[in-house]
């Protein structure tokens, strides 16, 4: 974080991008910048291309972000509106389904049936979210996958911190519905 603060400062100043501050950008939130852009798209393809345009507009874009900017709330925010240009564009083209499951393997069933409920499970809460309107789905992904804060949320989707949790509290009551809905 401190990293990313120097580099605004270097940037505003100098109104270019160092290399290797960029590179450090790169290295301090790529990762979780790619898991949130493999949560929005569940494609890995869509994933790489949502991550590489994400950080070319961040290059473009770097200039002109004030001073105190959050740079991880600035990157998810970028890949977030990315991604909602591509809805509207593609008119919500469908979405592949994942090539890798994401945390399945963490659940260990000492049994082949035991393992294979729990992997339904999980596809079954994969798809709930996948369902949810994207008021809703955006928050829960940044919190549970990308296990952002709720005021770093609240932060990268321009809306207070309450909402994020109003949100995060209908999507949960919405996944706990569709739950008991596929048990009957």
């Amino acid at each position: 974080m401190k990293v990313g603060l120097e580099m605004l400062r270097v940037i505003k100043a100098n109104q270019t991008i160092p290399r290797c501050m960029f590179a450090e950008l790169v290295d301090d939130y790529g990762d979780s910048v790619y898991k949130f852009c493999r949560s929005l798209t569940y494609s890995k393809e869509d994933a790489d291309d949502l991550f590489q345009e994400t950080f070319l507009r961040v290059l473009e874009q770097l200039p002109k972000v004030d001073n105190s900017e959050n740079p991880k709330g600035f990157l998810f925010s970028s890949a977030l509106y990315i991604w909602k240009g591509w809805k509207r564009r593609y008119a919500r083209r469908k979405r592949l389904a994942p090539t890798e499951p994401f945390d399945e393997a963490a659940a260990g069933g000492e049994s082949m049936e035991e393992d294979f409920l729990v992997r339904e499970e999980a596809h079954i809460v994969r798809e709930l979210v996948e369902s949810l309107p994207d008021k809703f789905k955006v928050p829960v992904i940044l919190y549970y996958t990308v296990e952002m804060s709720v005021p770093d949320i609240a932060l990268s989707m321009k809306i207070p911190p309450g909402t994020v949790k109003s949100r995060l509290f209908k999507a949960r009551k919405l996944i706990e519905k569709g739950l008991k809905e596929h048990e009957e």
